[in-house]
């Protein structure tokens, strides 16, 4: 029962959409999108999927930094007796 009204609403469906023509160069075709290739001003999908993605990963990066600050893990104790030794090679 599931099956024939699964296969019936995806008739259904296909044949109220009708075919879309990627081909059309009519004028009303060309004006409706002048720059189909841009998502933005100056940006393909591509790009704007790409710099999400780039300042996602950024930001998670900053998040454990952040993290290790607010934790006090981005530095030895200071309460040990002896000299402590910077072993990060940073001054």
């Amino acid at each position: 029962m599931k099956c024939s009204v699964l296969i019936l609403a995806t008739l259904s469906t296909a044949v109220l959409t009708g075919c879309y023509n990627s081909n059309d160069v009519s004028f009303n075709a060309i004006t409706g999108n002048l720059t189909p290739e841009l998502q933005t001003m100056t940006e393909r999908p591509s790009d704007v999927h790409r710099n999400i993605a780039v300042s996602g990963n950024q930001d998670l990066r900053m998040l454990n930094e952040d993290l290790g600050r607010a934790l006090l893990l981005d530095g030895p104790s200071r309460l040990s007796p002896y000299p402590v030794v910077d072993t990060t090679g940073n001054p």
